[in-house]
């Protein structure tokens, strides 16, 4: 069996960023061979990542990415365990190479285990999931890729709340003339979290709903037959209002309280080309 120097422990150490006895035990397994010792060591952590496969992961940040043109970029969920972690600089680090290559995937909503045997682009030759597993083997946390989203478009802003748990990544048709209004619209969606861009999006199904409801307490109450249709129609109108981002007033009171659609269409912004909202823990 070949000698381990100290020297060989503390490169192999630098590289890795993993305990010293761990990266000893690694060359000794594999008689010195670096390479070979960070092999051994991904599949190690890699087993004990499955063994930690159950563990709950209700921790986790969103993370974006959006490129220097701004019209390519992504979101994502990444999951941990524990708060602390979501906040760590291995998994923020891991966080924006996965949104990274997910913006590189063709489609814009792969599946996040699809992802994770992808090519890692900051990291030639590694898949995700190997740089997952590296991070593992730093924080020894069950780590989870929930959901993620690429999103390209005329224009990308987005935003993610301070403590991580909420995110929203939108294509505008255009930049707008002040960059403040992209950024108040992200504010806006977060908060809002409206059901679709415009009425027409709305779910046929959550309409319907509406209007049977309406019809049925309007007929309840004894309306009048001949104004029971104005009164659904009254209700569907609200009802878009409220979940219809470019119907919706304007969260910021900036804006006077404008719809949504006019805010963007004084700033040059014709339409609202994709929007993608996660969330952890609701």
């Amino acid at each position: 069996m070949a000698t381990i120097s100290a020297a060989q422990v503390r490169a192999l150490r630098d590289r890795t960023d993993l305990p010293m006895m761990e990266c000893k035990q690694a060359l000794t397994e594999c008689n010195g061979d670096e390479a070979a010792a960070i092999e051994w060591l991904r599949k190690k952590h890699k087993g004990k990542m499955e063994e930690r496969a159950d563990r709950q992961t209700g921790e986790g940040r969103i993370h974006i990415f959006i490129d220097d043109n701004k019209k390519t970029g992504a979101i994502i969920d990444l999951r941990c365990e524990t708060a602390p972690v979501a906040k760590n600089s291995e998994f923020v680090a891991l966080a924006d190479a996965i949104a990274r290559t997910v913006a590189a995937q063709e489609d814009k909503a792969p599946d996040p285990q699809a992802v994770l045997k992808a090519a890692a682009v900051t990291a030639p030759g590694r898949t995700v999931e190997d740089l997952l597993t590296e991070v593992y083997g730093k924080i020894r946390e069950n780590m989870k890729l929930t959901a993620c989203r690429k999103v390209t478009g005329g224009y990308l802003c987005g935003y993610v709340h301070h403590d991580g748990k909420k995110g929203v990544l939108i294509a505008l048709d255009a930049a707008p003339s002040n960059e403040a209004v992209a950024v108040d619209l992200c504010h806006h969606v977060t908060f809002a979290q409206p059901l679709a861009v415009t009425r027409d999006q709305i779910p046929a199904d959550r309409l319907e709903t509406v209007r049977r409801t309406a019809r049925e307490v309007a007929e309840a109450e004894g309306k009048p037959a001949q104004i029971i249709d104005k009164i659904v129609q009254g209700k569907v109108n609200a009802f878009c209002a409220e979940n219809a981002l470019m119907d919706q007033e304007h969260v910021k009171p900036d804006y006077e309280k404008k719809q949504v659609g006019d805010v963007l269409k004084a700033a040059g912004v014709k339409a609202v080309q994709d929007v993608a909202y996660l969330s952890i823990g609701g």
